[in-house]
């Protein structure tokens, strides 16, 4: 029972119960003095009228006697049973608290009833819930944190250690002719721009993670960007043993709003992962939506588990054992890739593709034509 609907019942038995006693208590004890007076023998008239004074006596405090008993007993009872439900709510909400403050972010507090408190415990569950998923969150960041740690040291470590590998080799005089001379250099240059664009989606990614988007979103026609980027890297990726083929409505019109250059990085770097992981294939399809633009990537990879799959959008997270048992990188570009989406008001969506294969698929809000 609520605690209003106690207060309403014990303000009606206040009333109620000392009427009662009242009456009872009044009856009784005239009953008493009639039985009293009945049974006694009267001298004269005074004898009989002094009786009769100490009976009416007897009454009156007889009642009031009975009447402050049982004042006393129900103001007691009935507080009691309101006070403790207040107390025992009040406890539950201070237990609550104190596992919260030992470290139990798990803790929830009973919804069993409708009552005064029930609002304070659906507070306190979603206040916890919060907390427990922010902790969660930061704990996530900082294990994302330790792995940024290992993944950059080994990425900047590995082309480190081959630059002064060829460097030395070159002042140590092991390069002796200028063919082999121009084969350390070139290594040597790739190396470099290797940790170049390392260093480049790190600051990039970095700047994006903290909200710095430095983007300049303009009207653009979907399908004039990517039949630009496709001759771009159709023939840049085909000299790396990857096909890419681009696929579009008879008469595609989709205009979006976004950053071009942002554009052009979302798609090369879905490209690059593709071609990273050993796709020989990366099949681009626009499709077309009243409200929205569908952009897929499918490639003919290794895939990833169903399990792994929700992780491979975590920054400098390597959540895909099947696409990463040889392959070494940061996993900054599919996280660069979504946080550009997201900042497009889209959404990417990532699935097997049969009969293996990986495929990305990205919607983006349509501007009304």
């Amino acid at each position: 029972m609520s605690v209003k609907k106690r207060l309403f019942w014990s303000h009606i038995l206040m009333f109620a119960l000392p009427m009662l006693t009242y009456l009872l208590f009044s009856f009784l004890a005239d009953r008493l003095s009639w039985l009293y007076l009945l049974q006694q023998r009267f001298s004269s008239m005074a004898d009989f009228q002094y009786h009769v004074r100490l009976t009416e006596h007897f009454s009156r405090w007889f009642t009031l006697v009975g009447l402050a008993l049982t004042l006393v007993i129900v103001k007691r009872f009935l507080s009691r049973g309101v006070l403790k439900k207040i107390e025992g709510s009040l406890r539950e909400l201070s237990d609550g608290l104190r596992q919260l403050r030992e470290g139990d972010l798990s803790c929830r507090l009973p919804l069993t009833e409708e009552d005064e408190f029930s609002a304070v415990r659906t507070d306190f569950n979603a206040t916890a819930a919060q907390l427990q998923q922010l902790v969660e969150e930061q704990q996530q960041n900082d294990r994302n944190r330790q792995e940024l740690l290992a993944g950059i040291s080994h990425d900047l470590r590995s082309p480190l250690t081959d630059i002064r590998a060829y460097t030395e080799g070159l002042l140590d005089g092991v390069a002796q002719t200028e063919d082999s001379r121009r084969q350390y250099l070139t290594i040597i240059r790739d190396k470099t721009r290797d940790l170049q664009g390392l260093v480049n989606k790190l600051f990039l990614f970095s700047r994006m993670d903290l909200g710095r988007n430095e983007d300049h979103p303009e009207p653009v026609t979907l399908h004039d960007e990517l039949q630009q980027l496709h001759m771009v890297l159709a023939s840049e990726y085909a000299d790396k043993g990857m096909d890419i083929a681009y696929l579009f409505p008879e008469q595609p019109r989709s205009r979006i709003l976004a950053d071009p250059d942002t554009l052009h990085r979302i798609v090369t770097n879905i490209a690059e992962n593709s071609c990273k992981y050993g796709a020989s294939a990366l099949d681009i399809a626009l499709r077309e939506a009243p409200a929205f633009v569908s952009l897929t990537f499918t490639d003919n990879g290794p895939g990833v588990p169903p399990d792994s799959r929700p992780h491979i959008f975590d920054a400098f997270s390597r959540a895909a054992p099947a696409r990463n048992e040889k392959v070494s990188g940061s996993g900054l570009g599919l996280a660069i890739v979504s946080r550009a989406v997201r900042n497009m008001g889209g959404r990417i969506i990532a699935k097997n593709a049969q009969p293996h294969g990986l495929t990305l698929e990205i919607q983006l809000p349509r501007l009304e034509d």
